[in-house]
């Protein structure tokens, strides 16, 4: 059995990733609907979850994010030069 989520469009099922299974295959599927969280249930979720980290977790965490900001950066600056060849 395999178990992974998907989001509902019309009569479709769009899973969230590629699975082994043939086109065509019948299946069975149990539906667990998911709630959605309103933005201040998010905003929470998010200020227990910074609250929760330790000051060592912090600095790996403005680490990535500064790395990831270097690499947006330098993506941006990539396809620039490419956008002003054509």
């Amino acid at each position: 059995m395999i178990k992974i989520k998907g989001i509902k469009r019309g009569k479709t099922i769009e899973l969230s990733e590629e699975i082994n299974i043939p086109d065509g295959q019948e299946v069975d599927i149990q539906i667990e609907v998911i709630q959605q969280m309103s933005m201040e249930e998010k905003l929470e979720k998010m200020k227990e979850f910074l609250d929760s980290l330790t000051d060592e977790d912090r600095e790996e965490w403005r680490k990535m994010n500064d790395f990831l900001e270097k690499e947006r950066r330098l993506h941006r600056e990539i396809a620039q030069k490419v956008f002003e060849l054509m």
